[in-house]
């Protein structure tokens, strides 16, 4: 399946390389009519061509201009592989931190919830 420039935006959740191929772990969602949502995460897509011109790091939202999802067989099981070959970065965003998911809570002040 080729994926053209109607592909929604993505958030990078890793970035990795090795043996001189970078690869990313995206992630993105879609609501659905009752208002609830449904998530995916796709591991390992490898960056070609343009796409692995662009520095892209942990934690942008990227979206994807074109790039390609195969089917394939290993053994008895079949994986998907997505490859791209061009993305354009939507937004920056820092990898998160400790302090943006925690609240820091003076224990002595007795407004623990347990």
């Amino acid at each position: 399946m080729q994926i053209g420039k109607a592909s929604l935006y993505h958030k990078v959740w890793e970035v990795k390389e090795e043996n001189g191929m970078k690869k990313l772990t995206l992630g993105d969602s879609k609501k659905n009519q009752d208002g609830t949502y449904e998530n995916w995460s796709w591991f390992d897509c490898l960056l070609v061509s343009k796409a692995k011109e662009v520095d892209v790091e942990k934690g942008d939202t990227i979206k994807i201009l074109s790039g390609q999802v195969q089917k394939r067989k290993y053994k008895d099981k079949y994986y998907d592989n997505v490859v791209l070959f061009d993305i354009e970065i939507m937004e920056k965003g820092d990898s998160v931190s400790d302090e943006d998911v925690f609240e820091e809570v003076d224990i002595d002040s007795g407004d623990l919830p347990f």
